[in-house]
């Protein structure tokens, strides 16, 4: 899927994003090595220095990314990073594969109206100290999730959370069924795919044991048309190799995909019960400090600080019922957008998928023409 169109949102255009994820490399000693990625993007953003640049990122920056943007975006489906996979992580086919999904997971989060302006995204895409200011980064966000935790500390064990929106309740019934769906999915792809596969080697088998026979004491004529089809069986072989890579290629990377964007919209979810609770500590504050503020009145004194803490105790607690309401909102709107885009990613996918078919059948076509056409002369010749 394309996802180049320029689209309007509060503050005008949308800038455009084109991302490749290019030249995987391998890096470090035998024991730590790991694979570097050159990062190239062009952008009509307004907030980079420089219109086309190129940055080196390996796998573990792309995971901190996503981590970072949705603990920095509460409500936003952040695409996410390809899952870790300890082993194999550096078979050429494994590779090839995690550089086309980070490659599709940065290109949708850059043009993603509400990701694009974040300046962690920014910090990615451009810094060539990047292993330098992440530290740094890494330690504010620490500091800033430390005094997060600390604000909604007392809510976290306090009353459970009960949903009013029925929305809500009926979009995690419908994520559940999607997910039990997509795994359905998934082994109806994987038993595809090593049925082709077993096809493919019981044809190289066969391949083989042809040859062993054209070498046999046989007629010079037959042995020729047997060693031809031998040869035509390798390549029905390599066909059926060929499509069984394809399947994978195709419809499984989009429902790999959407499984791990599952777990994004889940934590959208859950980020809107955090500042849930982050609204209910504010209003909770906003309740002791009245209570102070009526003891003190018993007592005939209403000190000036009350006063102020008071009205910073309502503000706080006005900003967080503000934040909670956007939340709730800003859900909605990706989750739709998350509908849109499945739609369209699937059905691109199922297009790749059925082309390849429909030439994987030509070419099947193609070699039986030949092994008929090998018998035909065989049995002319005789």
């Amino acid at each position: 899927m394309s996802h180049k169109t320029t689209t309007r949102n509060d503050t005008g255009i949308q800038p455009v994003f084109i991302i490749s994820v290019d030249d995987p490399q391998k890096v470090g000693d035998p024991i730590r090595s790991f694979t570097m990625y050159t990062v190239h993007t062009r952008t009509t953003s307004p907030l980079f220095r420089k219109s086309s640049f190129s940055v080196l990122r390996r796998y573990s920056d792309f995971l901190w990314l996503y981590e970072t943007l949705s603990m920095n975006n509460p409500g936003v489906v952040v695409p996410p990073a390809p899952e870790k996979n300890p082993f194999g992580r550096f078979d050429d086919t494994f590779v090839q594969q995690r550089r086309l999904a980070l490659e599709k997971c940065i290109q949708k989060t850059a043009n993603h109206p509400v990701l694009s302006k974040d300046p962690d995204l920014k910090l990615f895409l451009e810094s060539d100290t990047f292993s330098l200011d992440i530290k740094q980064r890494k330690a504010e966000i620490a500091h800033e999730r430390g005094g997060l935790m600390a604000s909604i500390g007392q809510t976290i064990t306090g009353p459970r959370f009960y949903e009013t929106d029925e929305w809500f309740d009926r979009q995690k019934s419908y994520i559940d069924s999607l997910e039990a769906q997509l795994r359905g999915l998934v082994k109806a792809i994987e038993l595809v795919a090593k049925q082709r596969s077993e096809l493919a080697a019981a044809m190289g088998e066969f391949a083989q044991t042809i040859t062993d026979l054209s070498a046999s004491d046989v007629e010079k004529q037959l042995a020729h048309s047997l060693a031809a089809m031998a040869d035509v069986e390798r390549k029905a072989q390599e066909l059926q190799n060929t499509q069984s890579r394809q399947d994978m290629v195709t419809l499984m990377s989009t429902v790999d995909e959407y499984a791990r964007l599952i777990n994004s919209v889940r934590l959208a979810f859950n980020s809107r019960i955090r500042t849930y609770q982050a609204w209910q500590s504010a209003d909770a504050e906003v309740r002791r400090v009245k209570q102070n503020n009526e003891r003190a009145r018993g007592h005939a004194r209403i000190p000036v600080v009350s006063l102020n803490v008071l009205a910073e105790a309502e503000r706080r607690a006005m900003d967080s019922k503000q934040e909670f309401d956007h939340c709730s909102k800003l859900i909605k709107t990706e989750v739709a957008r998350f509908e849109q885009e499945r739609i369209e990613d699937f059905k691109d996918s199922l297009h790749a998928f059925l082309d390849g078919m429909i030439v994987g059948q030509k070419d099947v076509s193609a070699v039986t023409m030949l092994i008929n056409a090998l018998f035909a002369d065989n049995d002319t010749h005789n």
